[in-house]
C-alpha cells in the first residue's frame, strides 16, 4: 500500500529533509534538495504488509530536517486483512 504526503514549507527559511527513517516493512522517498518558503514537497511511503500480523497497526516515520525540532513524526494506521 502506498501513501503520499504533500506538504508546504510554511516557515521563513529554506527546508531541507536530510533523512527519513521507518521500519523494515516501509520504504520511503522524498523531495530532495531545498524547498523554499511557500513551496511544496512530497513524502512517498510504501508499506509491505507481507510479514505483518492480521489486525490493526500503527507505524511511525521520522523525518529529520533542518527544522526545530529536528525530528518530525508522521503516523499512518491500517488494518491487515487477508
Amino acid at each position: 500500500r502506498a501513501i503520499e504526503y504533500i506538504f508546504t514549507n510554511t516557515g521563513n527559511a529554506d527546508l531541507e529533509i536530510e533523512l527519513v527513517t521507518a521500519c523494515k516493512c516501509t520504504s520511503t522517498d522524498w523531495t530532495r534538495g531545498i524547498i523554499a518558503p511557500g513551496e511544496r514537497g512530497k513524502l512517498s511511503v510504501v508499506f509491505d504488509s507481507k510479514d505483518q500480523k492480521l489486525g490493526e497497526l500503527g507505524k511511525t516515520i521520522d523525518i529529520i530536517a533542518n527544522t526545530d525540532p529536528i525530528v518530525v513524526e508522521c503516523f499512518f494506521v491500517g488494518n491487515i486483512v487477508r
